[in-house]
Formats: C-alpha cells, structure tokens, sequence
C-alpha cells in the first residue's frame, strides 16, 4: 500500500464554475508548482467523459490512484478503546490486585496495526454488460466507504497488546488492567484512510515556476431561474431577473460563479470517466450505450426544455430594433454566460441573487389557442384531461419584447399588479429583441366558445400510396363574448389539418413545420381584433380533409 509522504499535497484554487441548470458544471481550477515532482490533489472529482483537460507551462502526466493519508480532523478514538487511543505509545501499565500485595507493573509499546486495505473485485463481464453492485463501485462487498485503516475494537479480543524492544508482544485483559500511564509526551494516534486522489507528475517547470490548470465537467451545481414582472404601470412592465444556486459538488471559496443558458450538445453528459475510481470499465462500457438513447435528457440544459418561442401573435413583422449587445465574450447566437461575481459558498448551501432588471412596453391581450385535433392521417385525436381541456380556453396575457441584452432564459415567471400576485407560467427562451407572451390568469370574464361539424355531402374516397382516404369538408365557428367593463384584444390562434377554403375576418394564413411529412398539410390561422365591452364576435373557416380509413 503506497503513502502519501514523498508526494507534494496541493489544493487546487477554484477559479471559476459555470452552471448549467440540468446540474451539469463546468470547472476550472489550478495550483502553482514551482519544481519538477509529484502533486497529489486529495479529491477526485467525478468527471464527465472526454471533459477531463490540463493545461500547463510544463509537461504533466495524471493518474488517478490511492494513498493512505492521514486525516487530522478525524474524531479521536473513546478512551476505552486502549489499543487504537494508545497505539505507538510507551506506556506503564498497573494491574489490578487483591489482598495488599504489591500490583504488578508492566512496560512497553503499544502495538499498532498495521494499515489494511480491501482487495477490489471487477466486474470484466463486458460483453453482457449487466448491470450489477460491483459494477458501478470499486468494492463489491464495501461500495458504500473506503476501507479504513483503523483495527476494529474487536481485532484484539478486548486485550490491550505491549510490544517489546525484541519484537515480542504481550496480551493484557483490559479488565484486569488499573492503570495506564504514558511514559513521555503522548503521541496521538494517527487516524489514515485510503483515499483516491489524483497525481499530477509535473516534469519540466519553467526556471520561475509555473501553474497547472485543470478544465472538467462534472455534476452537483445548477442554477435555477426566475422572472417577475410587474404590471402596475398600465402602459410600461418592469421585469427583474434572479437565479438560486444549488451547491452539492463542494465548497466553493471566492469563486467566480458564471450562470450558463443554452442548448449546448454535450454527448457523453451522462457517462463517468474511467479517471473516477468510482467506475468499472463495465460500468463504463453500459454508460456509453445508454448514451444515445438520453440526448434529449440531462444532455439538454433544460428546465421543461429550452425551445425556442416562434411566438404566435399576430403582426409578426412589428418587431423593434435589437438592443444593443452585451459585453463581448459573454454572448454567442445560441449560449450565454453571465457572471454574478465570486462567492463562497459550502456543499449543502444555496444562493439567491437578482441578475438583471429592464422596462419594456406592454401589451394586454386575451390569448385563445385551440391546438389542431387531428394527427397527420386526419383523424381526431383530442385528448379529454382536465389539462387540455384548460389550454383550450382564453387566458389573460401580456405581450412584450424581450429588453434584456441577454436571452431570456426557459424560467418560472411570476406576474404582479399593484402589489398583488396575479398568476405564475412557464417563459421559454426568448432572444433579445424577440416578442414573447406569457399568459396570467384564465380569462373568465371572455366566453369562448369553438365547434366544428362535417358539412353533409357524399364522401370521396381518395387512394394516396395503396391507401384510401375519405375526403371531408369541416366548417368550424369561433365565438367570443366580452363580459368586461372594458375593450380587449383578443388574439386567437386556431390549428388545423388539411387544405383552407375560407377563413372570415382576414386571418393570417402560415403553414406548421410539423406537416412537412404528413398526407394533410398543417395549417394555422391567427386572428387579432379588438372586442368592445358587452359585445361578441363570431369568426368562421371551412377546410377539407383526408381522413385514413
């Protein structure tokens, strides 16, 4: 079993951690050497794979290995426990006696025990890669600890064992034991363990000295944002922005804490690398085939996922002039980095902190969606929860354009008003410059109503590729209801299936993306009107549609 002594312990300097919100984080730490040698850092850290990187103004080999270290803080041993309190000690001992006669004396060393390690079983069956204990962990039997190099009280079968100068040892019943004194300072016990640790052999130093810099993803940190916006001027919102920190890697001391949006492609996210003593190359193995299967899982940086808002307004074209851009190297088209500063922070603590805050123009509209009821064949396909059922009616909303010089990150949104909390939504990513609506409450006070009926005609039967479908004609009928003091704006957006053959009230027309692939094309139809008080509105559009038989 290797020690630790001829080796150079560092701590490594946690320069800077960037947080993605899905847990994954990416580190960046360093030490300075000042000579050619050996540095062991304590800690492993468990690296994602192929993210393990070391930068350097010499040249250093790394290896991931053990050593039995001695742990300083490591809670001494009870008093009762002579052999493990004692070890290495000189000691006088008095036993115990009866009827006056005179107590013997006994001198000698405490025996130590030697350091013990346990044997490591592998799991080799890589072919089958099965999932199973030893797997994943370096101790089949003990996965939950390292071995300790402390003898348990039992090992000496309650006796306390005096070494003497001649290699010969000597058992003592601890209950015929009276007292026990050291002879000379007392030497406390050393408390070691084995421990992984990583050993950075460092072979050429610059004459001045040099620093090591080590780059790796791991997991345990991820930030969780949040947006306000208040509403209590009726004609400009105010919006802040605040994240909590979750800290489960590690302490963190005066470090740089950078908050990471995006979408970035991280394909080995959910395997460990074999640097990580706490894998098996079968372990490994399993995790790289698994891989494929998760790349829409913690690969993506994502909260409910981080799509992208094609916001279905209408007078798409309205759109103000981007604001100016951010402080280079902080934005790129599709990640963002924002720095809040260093900070300090233990394993087990949290952070909340305000990012940014803006004004913004507003609008309020009633937002009424009805989702296409038919899936690419024509037939209906509506489901019946509480859930859809709730989508399908109009929603209060505001409509704004995103004032940050930053994305607007997929984040919980709370709504205020004069002090008042008026309802919470999901805000999905929205670019500077880019319009975005987040809905506020149910719009109760607008009755909505929807409904669409087969007109009566004979039924073509129509043959695509070997299949029939029958050919349908649909005319569907909106109708709206304000039950308000006062005028709204409604913005309806209604999805259907098939080819349009009229649409009252000058809607716009677009083409969905996800019928590229489909027999009918998907369309959708965006209305936006202004419904005075009291009044109603009904708007009418009629399709055919092939239905498969």
């Amino acid at each position: 079993m290797a020690f630790a002594g001829e080796e150079s312990a560092v701590t490594p300097t946690l320069e800077s951690v960037g947080l993605f919100k899905n847990g994954l984080t990416v580190v960046r730490a360093t030490f300075p050497v000042k000579s050619p040698g050996v540095y062991r850092w304590d800690r492993v850290p468990r690296v994602v794979h192929g993210s393990f990187w070391v930068e350097s103004d010499g040249v250093v080999a790394v290896q991931s290995s053990t050593r039995l270290i001695e742990d300083s803080a490591a809670t001494a041993a009870p008093a009762a426990l002579l052999q493990t309190e004692l070890a290495g000690n000189e000691v006088t001992v008095t036993l115990k006696t009866g009827g006056g006669a005179q107590a013997p004396v006994l001198t000698g060393k405490v025996w130590e025990a030697p350091p013990h390690a346990v044997a490591r079983t592998w799991d080799a069956d890589y072919s089958s890669l099965t999932p199973s204990a030893g797997s994943y962990y370096w101790y089949r039997s003990q996965a939950a600890a390292p071995p300790s190099a402390l003898p348990a009280a039992a090992g000496v079968g309650g006796f306390l064992v005096l070494q003497d100068a001649a290699g010969g040892r000597r058992y003592i019943d601890q209950s015929s034991i009276a007292t026990v004194a050291v002879n000379g300072p007392f030497k406390p016990a050393k408390h070691c363990e084995e421990r992984p640790v990583l050993l950075f052999d460092v072979r050429q130093v610059p004459a001045n000295g040099g620093a090591v810099r080590v780059t790796y993803l791991t997991k345990g940190l991820a930030w969780l944002p949040a947006y306000q916006v208040d509403l209590s001027d009726p004609a400009v919102l105010n919006i802040r922005q605040s994240a909590v920190v979750r800290n489960e890697m590690g302490d963190l001391a005066n470090t740089d804490i950078q908050l990471i949006s995006g979408y970035p492609n991280v394909r080995f996210g959910s395997v460990d690398s074999p640097l990580w003593p706490g894998t098996g190359l079968a372990a490994f193995f399993q995790q790289v085939n698994q891989s494929g299967a998760t790349a829409g899982g913690i690969l993506g940086n994502n909260i409910t996922g981080q799509q992208l808002v094609y916001q279905n307004a209408p007078n798409r074209g309205d759109v103000p002039p981007l604001p100016d851009v951010a402080e280079p190297g902080n934005i790129s088209d599709d990640i963002h980095y924002e720095s809040i500063g260093k900070h300090s922070l233990q394993s087990g603590d949290s952070l909340c902190v305000d990012i940014a805050a803006a004004t913004a123009a507003y609008q309020r509209v009633v937002e009424w969606v009805l989702p296409d009821p038919r899936d690419g064949n024509g037939r209906y396909h509506r489901s019946t929860s509480n859930e859809q059922a709730s989508d399908d009616q109009p929603w209060d909303a505001v409509r704004f354009v995103n004032p940050f010089k930053f994305p607007m990150t997929t984040a919980a949104a709370v709504v205020m008003e004069g002090g008042k909390f008026r309802g919470q939504c999901l805000s999905q990513w929205v670019n500077p410059g880019q319009r975005t609506c987040l809905r506020i409450t149910k719009a109760l006070s607008v009755r909505a109503d929807s409904t669409e009926l087969e007109e009566e005609a004979q039924r073509e039967i129509v043959w695509i590729g070997g299949n029939d479908y029958q050919r349908t004609k649909v005319k569907g009928r909106l109708a709206l209801r304000n039950f308000r003091s006062h005028e709204v704006t409604v913005t309806i957006r209604c999805e259907f299936s098939g080819e349009l053959l009229e649409a009252e009230g000058d809607p716009e027309k677009s083409l969905r993306t996800e019928g590229v692939s489909s027999v009918n094309p998907r369309r959708q139809l965006d209305w936006s009107l202004k419904l005075p008080p009291g009044q109603e509105a009904v708007l009418g559009y009629r399709y055919q549609v092939l239905v498969d038989r």
